[in-house]
């Protein structure tokens, strides 16, 4: 229904368009009255890069003549163009130009289409006006589409070169009565149907496939994505001095192929990639490179004299003629208009361009000097115009030649002074300073009185030194020394020996680097000499040295080569100055460059008296102290428990230390500003020995027995003050009257182990007794308490009774008297209590006889009482 519909639609609007057209063409011709002067009116498509001739043509040109255009006075005219799909009558574009009038000229107009002209007609108007007169439009000029005869399902464009970020639309040619796949949404003929605008934003070394639907409707298409030529930089030269060469950079990749690549033509002529040749001028000429594509063209031109532009190629065929300082070096030409030609050439020389440049005609030889002897090297030759330089030549292919040997140069001598001998040394001469092979070295050694000897030594491959005997004879030594070769003998190195050198100087400390400094020294003729050797190294020929120009100033010169020398490692470091009578020591220091942590001390070992015990060990190794002992570093630690008990340092070899009996293990280590270094270890059990523990406790004890001897006569001197302190007087009770007191007297029964005891009355003169009944009453005084106590009880005798009863009747009602502790039976009989001096609480007392009980449990049968 939707199709009917649209197909309904689509015929109303064509009938409208169809009216329209009509109308304008028969009212404008009755209102101006004018034929038509456009004339010559020609369609076709934009020329094709495709294989197949209906890959799709974009690109509709349209040319014509216009007969008024010939008398027409305006400086410009008009055209209007309008471009109508024919089937449908639908306008797609409409455009007003403006051009300058030609006579009997035509007029050319393009026009880019959305889809391909394939896939439908085009049809094409035109109209003309100026200023005073708008002319009648031409009929319809119509581009046949292929949707009019196609006898088969098309699809357009296809096989085709797109730009890169170009919108393509796709049309398909459907067979009559058939629809096909969706993505063809607009039909804009009876069988043409087009999709939305498809993006192509990457290019595509290989053609992009696009898949629009059923095959057996539309097949998918193919196409080819890329740019437009992008070369530049176009520069044209002579090489052969007869033909010109243009070359130029090819710039960005078109990702164009086969029959679709970049094309170009030189000033008209066709030809490859930097491969365009023409005949030289000798004048300016200009070259146009055309460059073209199916996306594009670009042109480049450049304008030169071929005569300024030479670029010389390679020479040929070089060789060499080499001596011990010099060479020579020849070649050839292939091209026979250079043996003509003025040029100059340059070397390269072992990779560095040689300092001088070579000019002639046809030139073909040049000569190298100042060459090192006895050594290898390359050359290349590259030449260019002299007149008018452009720019330099192809380099030759690389030449390797060799120098001959020539004589060494002067020995580097220096002189070693030991306790045991003399030295002369000298340095092994370098490839560069040798100028060959040395075979040996000459010494010539001569005394004050002119006799000399000669000795020839053999090799070294480091420093060489040679001893000298002075013997008896008395007097400094000359000695030269000279290197040899196969060219002969190096110029003579020579250096005076004193018989007695002079070594008197004071040798200074330096730490952490080395810095000599020295004043100017009067009577130097060559110089000074900086001389360096490990300090506890005593190998011969270890020593060093660095000759030093004169100075200009009184400070004279500060040397500071701390790169050289080893870390760890003790250096001794003297300065010389040169004299004609021999080497002349100004200072000597010995140091360490950079210090590190020394090596371990050796022979640690341990005394001890009582809790003291003393350390003590031997100092680093020279070789291995790799620094200043700044001290030595000791820790004391419990073995059991491995804590650090103790820590000290020292600047001694040792150390004492008191401790307690116990096991311990001792670590000693020395220092140095570069680190600590490793530690000696040793450990020891200190017990307590059996002669101090005696002589410990007799010191105890007589210590203690002086004390109390002290305390005890301090005491003694101080009794009283003592008693009165601890155990004050008891104040004596006054009474009225004058007392006479009693004893107890007790007695021991041996037959049945009782103790018979008596107490005596005791009463105050001023009150006598009263009775003697022991059952009576007995009155104290006035406000006395009378009691009837049932004191023991026995059957026998009322006289016998217990201790404990006794004491129970003695007791002072008043005042409580502690008793001692009972006594047993056997004791009691020699026990008599006196009082007559004490405090009685009783007046009076009424003896009593009472029967204690034994151990056996005898048991009285009667109790006694006492009546108070």
């Amino acid at each position: 229904m939707e199709k009917l519909v649209q197909k309904l639609l689509s015929s109303i609007m064509s009938i409208w368009l169809l009216c329209a057209l009509l109308f304008s063409l028969t009212g404008e011709t009755k209102q101006d009255g004018d034929a038509v002067s456009i004339k010559e009116v020609k369609l076709y498509p934009e020329e094709s890069y495709c294989e197949e001739s209906d890959c799709g043509e974009f690109v509709l040109n349209v040319k014509w003549k216009d007969e008024f255009a010939e008398n027409d006075e305006s400086k410009k005219i008009g055209y209007d163009i309008e471009v109508l799909r024919t089937e449908q009558m639908t306008r797609v574009h409409f455009e007003t130009i403006h051009v300058m009038p030609y006579k009997t000229a035509y007029y050319h107009w393009k026009w880019t289409s959305p889809i391909a002209l394939e896939c439908t007609s085009h049809s094409v108007r035109l109209r003309h006006h100026n200023e005073h007169h708008i002319g009648e439009w031409t009929p319809l000029y119509t581009y046949n589409g292929q949707d009019v005869n196609a006898a088969t399902t098309a699809v357009y464009p296809r096989d085709k070169p797109f730009m890169v970020g170009s919108n393509i639309t796709f049309c398909c040619i459907a067979k009559r009565d058939k629809v096909p796949s969706s993505k063809f949404v607009t039909q804009i003929s009876n069988r043409t149907y087009i999709t939305n605008p498809v993006p192509f934003d990457k290019p595509s070394d290989y053609p992009s496939s696009i898949n629009l639907g059923d095959p057996v409707d539309c097949l998918g298409s193919a196409l080819f994505i890329g740019y437009p030529p992008d070369d530049q930089n176009l520069t044209c030269v002579t090489r052969d001095l007869s033909s010109v060469e243009c070359h130029w950079e090819q710039g960005r990749n078109t990702y164009l192929i086969l029959d679709r690549k970049t094309v170009y033509t030189l000033n008209g002529r066709g030809c490859t990639f930097n491969n365009c040749v023409h005949a030289v001028t000798k004048q300016e000429t200009k070259w146009t490179l055309i460059a073209k594509n199916p996306l594009g063209v670009k042109t480049l031109i450049d304008t030169a004299d071929p005569t300024h532009r030479v670029w010389l190629k390679a020479p040929s065929k070089i060789s060499h003629v080499a001596f011990a300082r010099n060479v020579t070096l020849s070649w050839s030409w292939n091209e026979e208009k250079y043996t003509s030609f003025r040029m100059k050439c340059q070397v390269n020389l072992n990779g560095s361009i040689y300092n001088e440049t070579f000019s002639g005609v046809g030139l073909s030889s040049a000569v190298l000097v100042n060459l090192q002897p006895f050594a290898k090297y390359t050359a290349q030759v590259a030449c260019g115009s002299l007149e008018h330089f452009y720019k330099w030549g192809d380099w030759s292919e690389i030449m390797e030649f060799s120098t001959k040997e020539d004589i060494p140069e002067a020995v580097d001598v220096w002189i070693q002074y030991s306790e045991t001998n003399t030295s002369v040394l000298w340095k092994p001469l370098t490839q560069e300073h040798s100028h060959g092979i040395i075979a040996g070295y000459e010494i010539t050694i001569e005394n004050t009185k002119g006799l000399s000897r000669k000795k020839n030594t053999g090799l070294n491959n480091t420093q060489l030194c040679y001893n000298i005997t002075f013997g008896n004879e008395k007097g400094d030594r000359i000695v030269t020394v000279s290197a040899k070769n196969s060219a002969g003998l190096s110029p003579p190195s020579t250096i005076v020996i004193p018989s007695y050198p002079d070594n008197e100087v004071s040798i200074s400390q330096i730490y952490n680097g080395f810095e000599m400094t020295w004043e100017e020294y009067p009577n130097s003729t060559c110089g000074y000499v900086v001389e360096w050797f490990p300090t506890y190294n005593n190998t011969q020929c270890t020593v060093e040295w660095e000759k030093i120009p004169e100075c200009d100033n009184d400070a004279c010169y500060t040397w500071n080569q701390s790169g050289i020398f080893e870390a760890g490692v003790s250096y001794t470091v003297s300065v010389y100055a040169c004299t004609d009578d021999g080497p002349k020591l100004l200072n000597r220091s010995e140091g360490y460059a950079i210090e590190q942590k020394p090596g371990r001390v050796e022979d640690l070992t341990s005394t001890y008296t009582g809790r003291n015990l003393e350390l003590s060990w031997k100092e680093v190794p020279l070789n291995q102290q790799k620094g200043i002992i700044l001290g030595y570093k000791v820790i004391t630690l419990d073995t059991d428990s491995k804590m650090i008990i103790n820590t000290t340092t020292t600047k001694e070899h040792k150390v004492n230390l008191k401790l307690d009996p116990g096991s311990y293990t001792f670590r000693v280590s020395a220092f140095t500003s570069g680190g600590e270094g490793e530690y000696a270890t040793l450990g020891r059990n200190i017990a307590v020995r059996s002669d101090q523990v005696i002589a410990a406790t007799l010191v105890g004890c007589c210590s203690a027995a002086i004390v109390f001897i002290i305390i005890t006569v301090l005491c003694y001197r101080k009794r009283k003050w003592v008693k009165k302190l601890l155990y004050p007087d008891i104040p004596k009770p006054k009474l009225a009257g004058k007392w006479i007191t009693k004893g107890i007297y007790c007695t021991q029964i041996l037959t049945d182990g009782y103790i018979k005891c008596e107490i005596q009355e005791a009463h105050s003169v001023e009150h006598p007794a009263m009775s003697e009944n022991l059952h009576g009453p007995d009155p104290i005084s006035s406000n006395s308490k009378h009691f009837n106590q049932n004191i023991c009880e026995s059957p026998v005798d009322a006289s016998y009774c217990s201790v404990e009863k006794l004491i129970t009747i003695i007791e002072n009602p008043s005042y409580n008297m502690t008793m001692p502790e009972l006594v047993g039976a056997a004791q009691m009989s020699d026990l008599t209590l006196e009082m007559q001096d004490d405090y009685l609480p009783a007046p009076n007392f009424v003896q009593n006889n009472c029967v204690v009980k034994n151990a056996a449990g005898y048991k009285p049968q009667s109790a006694c009482h006492t009546n108070v």
